[in-house]
């Protein structure tokens, strides 16, 4: 089927599934008024819905909105709250259902890996063991257990991937700032973009495109926060001493260096990570089953696009950037 390339859309495997089972910790499965949940955090869960979980269902949606393939990837909170003693395994368990879908659907689906980043080199190892399942990148999650992404303990991760050449999608999690924003929804509402926002700035700031100048880094939802507020970093960080981190130059000649997506509700928002970044690195995306991919749909449409920034946007960035033929 002929249709856009959705880089962020999500399913959950039965090995994590199964692994939530019975757990009184985070991340587990409850009862909830209108079926069964998947809670991550205090005030933190989603439900199991049938396109989550149901392979069919999940290309019966995809068939509706129009998007001819689906890059897989699991929902929080990923692998980051089980045992480190645990997660490898349950993430070479993941990603082998991962790799059974793909080939069972070669033509709709493809997927990005599920990282066990509780023990950061047994995740650099697995993304390896993944890529070679034909998995097309991972996804990691803007902070693990309450850990910052820019620990010196994770960098062997980024590593691997900037020397594998594999895409990374950078998607919230339960945020560093729950206990501030758990009212009224503001958790998905804006602490996801502010912990997503935060742990690329780290990243930025601790010299990743300096140690890993080509690496394929996407962040999801429009590039979060950070597109409204590049002025403001650019000017702040040089202001105050240490604000550049490990930097020499502005924050901006990194931060041009970043893919992004397409998750927003919001047109106008579209519109300025294409004017900032350039059509080359805007992902299409849809965050189904959690999204109505018709947001996308839509927003795309308003946007008036030229065929050669649609097509790019569309399928032709992904296909370059995750190797898709």
């Amino acid at each position: 089927m002929n249709g856009p390339i959705d880089v962020q859309t999500h399913w959950l495997p039965p090995a994590v599934i199964e692994a939530m089972e019975g757990r009184s910790e985070w991340p587990r499965i409850v009862d909830g008024p209108k079926g069964r949940l998947v809670e991550y955090g205090d005030g933190a869960a989603y439900p199991i819905v049938p396109e989550a979980v149901d392979l069919a269902t999940k290309i019966e949606h995809m068939d509706r909105a129009g998007v001819g393939v689906s890059v897989l990837s699991i929902n929080i909170p990923g692998l980051d709250l089980f045992d480190p003693a645990d997660a490898p395994s349950l993430a070479r368990d993941v990603n082998d259902q991962l790799a059974e879908a793909v080939a069972a659907h070669p033509d709709r689906l493809q997927a990005f890996a599920a990282l066990p980043m509780v023990a950061p080199e047994a995740a650099a190892e697995e993304l390896e063991r993944a890529l070679g399942l034909g998995l097309r990148g991972a996804i990691v999650y803007s902070n693990v257990g309450g850990r910052s992404l820019d620990a010196p303990e994770f960098r062997q991760v980024f590593e691997a991937a900037a020397r594998l050449d594999a895409a990374l999608l950078l998607h919230p999690t339960y945020p560093l700032s729950a206990a501030s924003v758990n009212v009224h929804a503001l958790i998905p509402v804006i602490g996801f973009l502010f912990d997503t926002t935060t742990a690329t700035i780290r990243l930025i700031l601790d010299g990743i495109y300096d140690r890993h100048p080509d690496l394929k880094l996407i962040l999801g939802h429009v590039g979060s926060v950070i597109p409204y507020i590049v002025g403001r970093i650019d000017y702040e960080s040089s202001r105050i001493p240490g604000g550049l981190g490990a930097l020499e130059t502005l924050p901006s000649e990194h931060i041009r260096r970043l893919y992004v997506d397409t998750v927003s509700a919001w047109p106008p928002a579209m519109q300025l990570v294409i004017d900032y970044l350039g059509a080359d690195r805007v992902l299409y995306a849809t965050d189904h089953p959690y999204w109505d991919p018709a947001k996308t749909n839509d927003a795309l449409e308003e946007l008036r696009l030229s065929d050669e920034d649609r097509e790019a946007i569309e399928t032709g960035n992904a296909k370059r950037l995750l190797d898709i033929d």
